[in-house]
């Protein structure tokens, strides 16, 4: 089974290594001294990647918080054993509550990195 931080770096590397070249021809087009809009836009664009694959990550959290559940709901031994489902649940909810938090956390640095990035386009 594969860990949820290989689940999320696959896809958007995917999408970036497909979408660079047309990134790099917009770059190079646009990123001119003329059209500081266009460098402010980039920097919004990367702040919106960034919340994106964070959206990923919680989601993965999701899809593998679910899955524990119906591997303990799938056992029978668990299931006669209120001590062990109560168990479960509680290593489930403790690690999507984790991941949670860590999104939170990332959503206020994330805040702070793009007015960053705004900062030194300006």
């Amino acid at each position: 089974m594969t860990t949820p931080s290989e689940n999320v770096t696959q896809l958007p590397l995917a999408a970036r290594e497909v979408s660079d070249p047309v990134i790099n021809w917009w770059l190079n087009h646009w990123m001119g001294p003329a059209s500081p809009f266009a460098r402010m836009q980039v920097a919004w664009m990367e702040t919106l990647y960034e919340a994106m694959q964070m959206e990923a990550e919680l989601l993965v959290a999701c899809a593998t918080s679910q899955q524990q559940v119906i591997q303990c709901m799938s056992d029978q031994q668990s299931l006669k054993d209120p001590e062990t489902m109560s168990s479960c649940y509680q290593d489930v909810m403790q690690d999507f509550i984790n991941a949670h938090l860590h999104r939170i956390d990332k959503v206020n640095e994330l805040a702070e990195d793009f007015r960053q990035r705004v900062w030194e386009e300006i």
